[in-house]
């Protein structure tokens, strides 16, 4: 997949943890992958592991990997979500981190990220969310050229593509693979990505189903 896409687009980025990463496995991407944006919120190994949500996160192995990955052809990319009351004391250390081992050859070192309270994301326990204003200005605060903009990924506008799903619309699907929550499977018909919620059913099947959301070519169905 990784090598496909280094064929059609002008810039192939990854997004992990860094649990899973292996220095065999950055070897063997190097060449085909330009970025590498690691989620990497505390240099304290308490802290860390209380916002991953595990006990087995390891952050003396993600400090290693991020080491490999600035020592390699692939640029390094630190992007710790700030969450007020939490890690307010990391954001300093994970920046003098990363300025040691040579983060953000090419683009921005860092992609320091304010903390949001969504319906499928992590709410650590009392956590409290800054508004943009405050952000930014903290942002500032701790160092120069931590704003980030569109331009600083190569993101630009552009016409949308053509909606191929009505909301209402009954479709029967295939499912392809298993989604990201529970009772959640991923199915492709026409050409785009179609995420099914509410169903039992397994990669392989076929379900009924109808459309409940195309906004943005998002496409969210419910099995009937």
């Amino acid at each position: 997949l990784i090598k496909k896409l280094h064929e059609m687009a002008d810039i192939v980025s990854i997004q992990t943890n860094g649990i899973l990463l292996t220095e065999d496995l950055i070897k063997r991407i190097d060449g085909y992958v330009d970025r590498i944006n690691l989620s990497m919120h505390s240099m304290d190994e308490y802290t860390a592991r209380r916002l991953a949500g595990i006990k087995s996160y390891d952050l003396s192995h993600v400090i290693e990997m991020a080491e490999v990955i600035a020592s390699s052809g692939i640029d390094l990319l630190i992007a710790p979500v700030w969450v007020p009351g939490y890690n307010d004391e990391d954001m300093k250390k994970i920046i003098e981190f990363g300025e040691r081992i040579g983060a953000g050859k090419k683009w921005k070192a860092f992609g320091i990220q304010k903390y949001e309270k969504y319906k499928f994301g992590r709410k650590p326990k009392s956590a409290k969310m800054m508004n943009f204003k405050t952000f930014y200005r903290k942002l500032d605060e701790i160092g120069e050229g931590l704003k980030l903009y569109p331009e600083d990924f190569g993101i630009v506008k552009c016409a949308s593509l053509p909606k191929k799903f009505r909301v209402g619309e009954r479709v029967r699907l295939k499912i392809e693979m298993h989604g990201r929550v529970r009772n959640e499977m991923i199915a492709v018909a026409r050409g785009r990505v179609v995420q099914i919620i509410n169903t039992h059913k397994k990669v392989g099947d076929t379900v009924n189903a109808r459309i409940t959301r195309n906004k943005h070519n998002i496409y969210v169905a419910r099995e009937e």
